[in-house]
C-alpha cells in the first residue's frame, strides 16, 4: 500500500517548468563517479557546477571514502576532481574543484524563496528532459541564522538527494536533503556555496574532510591559509604538506612566507637545490631583510645539525654565520644573538658562544634560559662542574620564591651537576625540590635515579623508600629489585638481600647482577656452596665482577 502511495505522489510530482530553461541548464549538471584506492567504483550520482572555473557541489556521501573521482557532463566529456574545497556531513554537502577547462555554472538565486514556491529538482540525465520532479515549500526554518531550510509538501525519492532545486525562473535555490517526518526538505544553496576549508577546523569539519582522501584546497584568504599551513605542518605527511605549499605559492606567488615554508619539506626529501632556490626567493620578496637572514641561517643550521648526510656543498656553518651576522647587523635582537650561539656551539666554537652569553648575562636581557644555555656550552668546553653549577645558581635565583613549576627543569640540571661534582646530598635536595615542583607526580625512573644518588650519599633508608616507590609504579621491572638487594647487602641485611634478588630473578631469570649479589650474600651468610653456584650462574651470563668474587673465594 505504501509503495503504491509513493508511486502516485511521484507521478503527481512530474511537472514541466513554466519557462523553457530546463534543457538549457542541463549542461551544468553532471554525473559524479567516485572510486576507492583500487579504482573500484564507490558511488555515482548528481553534481552541478556553481562557477566557471570548475567548482561544483554534490551530496557528501558521493565522495565519502573516495580516493579519486571524475565528473561526466551531458556530452560525455570527463573532468577529474582535483581538490576538495569544503565538506559538511551533517547537511550532506561537499564542494570540490575539477580540472574542467571551462564550466557553465548554474545561476544562483539572489533571494530566498517563499512559502508556496514550487521547486523543480533536476538530476543528471544524458537526454533532454521534458518534465522533472517538483514540490512546493510549506514552511521555512533557518540554518546558521541565515540559510533557509525549506520543508516541502512531500518527500521526493532518495535518489534525488543532493540534486539541485530551481525556482520557476530556472535559478538555483537549494539542494535536496534527506526526507524527514514524511516531508521533503531542501537547504538554501548558499550553504553549499559558502563551504570552505577552515584555518581552525572543528572536529566535525575535520572528520568530514578526513573521510575523503582526495587532495584538499586552502582557506579562502591568504591570512587564513598561512594559519592552516602552520597546523598542517604539524599533522600532515610531507607529501600532503608540500602539495598544499605548492598550491599556496601558485595562489600567492608574491608572498615570501610560502617559499620559506616550502624549503623545509624540500630538505626532508633531499631536494636541496630547490630548497636553496626557495630561500633565495624568500629573501628577495621579504621586506624585513633582518628577519629573512635569520630564518635562512636557522634553516641551514637545522639541516646541518639534524640532517648532516647527505651533504649539500652549498651549505655549511660558516654560511649560516654569515647570514646571522647580517641579521644582527640590521637587528641586534636577543633572538638573533642566541641563534648565533647555537650555530657556534654546533661548530664547537664554545669560546665564541660563551663570549655572547657572558655579554647577555651581564645585561638586563639575561634570563634563566640564557644561564641554562651558557651552562651547557660551558660543559661542552670542558669547564669545571662548579663553574656550571654557579651558572645554574644564577638561573634559579632569577625565579621568584617559592619557585614556580617552570623552574623544575633548572633544578634538575643543577641536581645532575651536583651529582657529577660528588656533592650528593645537595643533589638529593634538588631532586626533592624537583619532585615538589611536579606535585610529586614523578615516574619510577625518577625514584630509581634518586635512590642511586642517595646510596652515594649513604642515605640508605631514603634509597630503600625510593626503590619501594619505583617498584610500586613499575612492579615488573626486575632492575629495581636488583638495586634494592644491593642496598640491603650494603647495610648487612643478607636475608633481605637474598629475598630481593630472588624476586628479581622471578621477573627475569637471566640477570647476572641478581645472581652475583645473591651469591655474595649467601657466602657472607655461610652458605658457601650455594653462593658459589649462583656466582657461577652470573659468570656463565658474562659477569666479570662475579668472576673476581669467585677467584677471591676459590681458596676458602
Amino acid at each position: 500500500m505504501m509503495t503504491m502511495l509513493t508511486s502516485v505522489l511521484y507521478m503527481q510530482a512530474q511537472e514541466a517548468p513554466t519557462a523553457g530553461w530546463m534543457n538549457k541548464i542541463q549542461k551544468s549538471i553532471v554525473s559524479l563517479n567516485s572510486y576507492d584506492k583500487d579504482m573500484n567504483l564507490l558511488h555515482s550520482g548528481t553534481a552541478f557546477y556553481i562557477s566557471s572555473d570548475g567548482v561544483a557541489v554534490a551530496d557528501y556521501n558521493l565522495l565519502r571514502d573516495a580516493y579519486s573521482a571524475v565528473v561526466v557532463d551531458q556530452s560525455g566529456d570527463k573532468s577529474e576532481v582535483v581538490r576538495i574545497l569544503g565538506a559538511d556531513d551533517i547537511y550532506g554537502l561537499v564542494k570540490f574543484k575539477t580540472n574542467a577547462r571551462k564550466a557553465t555554472p548554474l545561476k544562483l538565486s539572489s533571494s530566498f524563496s517563499n512559502i508556496g514556491t514550487k521547486f523543480f529538482v533536476l538530476p543528471f540525465s544524458k537526454n533532454k528532459m521534458a518534465t522533472c520532479p517538483a514540490a512546493s515549500v510549506v514552511s521555512i526554518d533557518t540554518v546558521d541564522n541565515t540559510i533557509p531550510y525549506y520543508s516541502l509538501d512531500y518527500p521526493l525519492e532518495e535518489k534525488y538527494i543532493g540534486c539541485p532545486a530551481f525556482n520557476q525562473s530556472g535559478e538555483l535555490v537549494a539542494t535536496l536533503q534527506l526526507p524527514l517526518n514524511g516531508k521533503g526538505h531542501a537547504l538554501g544553496i548558499h550553504k553549499a556555496e559558502a563551504l570552505s576549508i577552515q584555518a581552525l577546523s572543528t572536529k566535525v569539519n575535520n572528520y568530514a574532510l578526513n573521510n575523503i582522501h582526495i587532495k584538499k584546497g586552502l582557506p579562502d584568504s591568504m591570512e587564513e591559509s598561512l594559519v592552516y599551513l602552520y597546523f598542517k605542518s604539524r599533522s600532515a605527511d610531507n607529501d600532503e604538506y608540500l602539495d598544499l605549499l605548492n598550491l599556496f605559492i601558485e595562489a600567492y606567488p608574491n608572498n615570501a612566507e610560502g617559499y620559506y615554508r616550502r624549503a623545509t619539506p624540500y630538505i626532508d626529501i633531499q631536494k636541496f637545490d630547490e630548497a636553496d632556490k626557495d630561500l633565495q626567493t624568500f629573501y628577495k620578496l621579504s621586506t624585513d631583510k633582518a628577519y629573512a637572514n635569520s630564518r635562512i641561517a636557522e634553516i641551514i643550521y637545522t639541516k646541518l645539525l639534524y640532517q648532516p648526510t647527505p651533504e649539500y656543498s652549498k651549505w655549511n656553518y660558516d654560511l649560516a654565520i654569515d647570514y646571522v651576522d647580517k641579521a644582527i647587523a640590521a637587528n641586534n635582537s636577543l633572538d638573533n644573538r642566541l641563534l648565533k650561539t647555537k650555530i657556534l656551539v654546533a661548530m664547537k666554537n664554545y669560546d665564541g658562544a660563551l663570549e655572547i652569553f657572558d655579554a647577555i648575562n651581564n645585561s638586563e636581557e639575561r634570563s634563566p634560559a640564557t644561564y641554562y644555555a651558557a651552562s651547557m656550552a660551558s660543559e661542552r668546553r670542558g669547564d669545571t662542574v662548579n663553574v656550571q653549577i654557579a651558572m645554574m645558581d644564577s638561573a634559579i635565583a632569577m625565579f621568584s620564591t617559592p619557585l614556580p613549576t617552570e623552574a623544575a627543569s633548572y633544578v634538575m640540571r643543577r641536581a645532575q651537576l651536583y651529582e657529577k661534582a660528588g656533592r650528593y646530598r645537595e643533589a638529593v635536595l634538588d631532586y626533592n625540590q624537583y619532585c615538589y615542583l611536579n606535585n610529586n607526580k614523578v615516574n619510577a625512573r625518577f625514584h630509581y635515579d634518586r635512590a642511586l644518588i642517595e646510596q652515594k650519599a649513604k642515605m640508605y633508608q631514603q634509597a630503600l623508600d625510593d626503590l619501594d616507590a619505583a617498584i610500586s609504579l613499575a612492579p615488573k621491572e626486575a632492575l629495581f629489585h636488583v638495586e634494592k638487594s644491593a642496598v640491603f647487602i650494603r647495610i648487612g641485611q643478607t636475608d633481605d638481600c637474598i629475598s630481593e634478588a630472588k624476586k628479581a630473578l622471578e621477573l627475569n631469570p637471566n640477570l647476572p647482577d641478581a645472581y652475583r649479589i645473591m651469591g655474595y650474600a649467601q657466602i657472607e651468610k655461610g652458605e658457601k656452596a650455594l653462593g658459589k653456584q649462583n656466582l657461577q650462574k652470573a659468570i656463565d651470563l658474562g659477569d666479570e665482577a662475579a668472576q673476581e668474587l669467585m677467584n677471591q673465594y676459590s681458596d676458602k
